[in-house]
């Protein structure tokens, strides 16, 4: 058919086997199939790596500036309650420092128990979260009335005080206006001989 061109070899040939002559339209400065490929992947070799170093830059500064909230909670004095003897009715009053570090507190409920039975109890809005405080010292006095004693406990009670003190359970419920679920500490305190 046309000079030089042998038609059956080249049928034989499979469609894949066949080489394309990219570099030629490459190299002419056209901005041919090969220009277009290339570029595609030269700007997905460099947003690749943009966007994984975005990302740790973020997870570092995040994990640098952010702090677990801490608590703790401090018995300062207590009154009403005789842990030697303790009577079958008690009305006591349990002076707690409750300690909030890299959070905010708009009110709180604490409990102080002794073996699973509420003595006392109050309530502290130090309203911290609308000034930005985010560490504070909350004195809170709890007062129990009336809060009956089994033999059973008071016994208990009177061996650890001779033990060297009780310990008290004290729960807190923290609240923050804005957040639907409150968040609880519970810590231990312990009543020891008050030296006269």
């Amino acid at each position: 058919m046309g000079p030089g061109i042998d038609l059956e070899t080249a049928t034989a040939e499979p469609y894949h086997a066949m080489k394309a002559d990219d570099d030629d339209a490459c190299g002419r400065g056209r901005r041919g199939c090969c220009s277009a490929v290339s570029s595609l992947l030269s700007a997905e070799n460099e947003v690749l790596p943009v966007a994984v170093l975005s990302v740790f830059a973020i997870l570092l500064i995040v994990g640098l500036t952010y702090r677990e909230p801490s608590y703790s909670v401090d018995l300062t004095g207590y009154e009403g309650i005789d842990p030697g003897r303790a009577a079958r009715i008690v009305s006591p009053s349990f002076n707690v420092t409750l300690r909030m570090n890299d959070t905010c507190v708009d009110s709180a409920r604490a409990a102080v128990t002794y073996s699973g039975v509420a003595l006392s109890w109050a309530r502290a809005e130090p309203r911290d979260c609308a000034e930005g405080r985010w560490a504070k010292d909350v004195e809170v006095v709890a007062r129990g009335g009336g809060v009956g004693l089994s033999r059973r406990l008071r016994d208990r009670m009177a061996s650890d005080w001779r033990s060297g003190g009780v310990e008290l359970d004290v729960s807190v419920t923290m609240y923050r206006e804005g957040m639907d679920i409150p968040r609880t500490f519970n810590g231990k305190v312990k009543m020891v001989k008050r030296s006269t």
